[in-house]
């Protein structure tokens, strides 16, 4: 299944495009504060800009492992039950 490493690639570059629009929505207020004409305020609100789109790329990174896990369990399941086909056909074959 050469598919799933490309799946697994798609998905996470969708959801690191998702995360991206969900905090967007969140930090409104953030907006002007990067604006700000107090320094200390406006490099604050870039470090918390910084920190929050890290903190969704690792949420989306996340997701992408989690889905890469299903994923192979789904490959060990349909293994394993190859492999139980094949034990019966080896003892039905004289």
């Amino acid at each position: 299944m050469r598919t799933l490493p490309s799946a697994a690639t798609l998905l996470l570059l969708g959801t690191l495009a998702f995360g991206g629009c969900q905090s967007d929505n969140n930090n409104a207020p953030l907006a002007s504060d990067l604006n700000s004409s107090n320094p200390a305020i406006a490099e604050q609100a870039r470090k918390v800009q910084s920190l929050l789109t890290e903190m969704d790329q690792q949420k989306a990174r996340i997701q992408a492992e989690q889905d890469k896990l299903t994923a192979l369990q789904q490959q060990v399941e349909g293994s394993r039950q190859n492999l139980e086909g094949l034990k019966k056909q080896a003892q039905a074959t004289p």
